[in-house]
């Protein structure tokens, strides 16, 4: 019976600790490319799409126009790009000037942001839910379609 027990406890303990570290909620503190401050908190009760990204990456620069046509079609999810690279925001913005994104873009900070990094690669897209947990994390460039798919089917899972 005494092992029975402290099976169940030892059980039970793990299943305590292993949802509480999965509740906490993931978050990060940015610069955008204008200087200002962003916090993914800040974003708390949205489905949040965040898009690690760089100039110099041909797929990234193929999937910005589907990343604003998504941000477009759904404004009630938030979309945030994170360029992973090093240059100046002012280059950044130069460069995305073209794309008339209509979403903050970051720069990368100085600490990896767990548990978003490292990454695999780039592009790499993150889905983070309303409560700020991280739901997906998917290496390679996204369409609009795609996304539509990925954040629907999580919303339908939370339900």
């Amino acid at each position: 019976m005494k092992t029975s027990r402290a099976t169940l406890s030892t059980v039970l303990l793990a299943a305590l600790l292993l949802g509480a570290a999965r509740a906490t909620p993931v978050d990060f503190t940015l610069t955008d490319l204008k200087g200002g401050t962003i916090r993914l908190s800040d974003y708390r009760g949205h489905w949040v799409v965040i898009n690690f990204w760089a100039s110099w990456c041909p797929p990234c620069i193929r999937e910005l126009p589907e990343l604003v046509a998504y941000q477009a079609a759904n404004p009630e999810v938030k979309v945030l790009g994170v360029n992973f690279e090093e240059s100046t925001a002012a280059e950044a913005l130069a460069f995305l000037e073209p794309f008339e994104v209509n979403f903050p873009n970051l720069k990368i900070g100085d600490k990896p942001l767990e548990p978003f990094e490292p990454l695999e690669g780039l592009p790499t897209t993150a889905i983070v839910s309303p409560d700020g947990q991280l739901v997906e994390r998917h290496m390679g460039p996204v369409t609009a379609e795609h996304l539509e798919k990925l954040v629907e089917h999580y919303q339908q899972r939370s339900r």
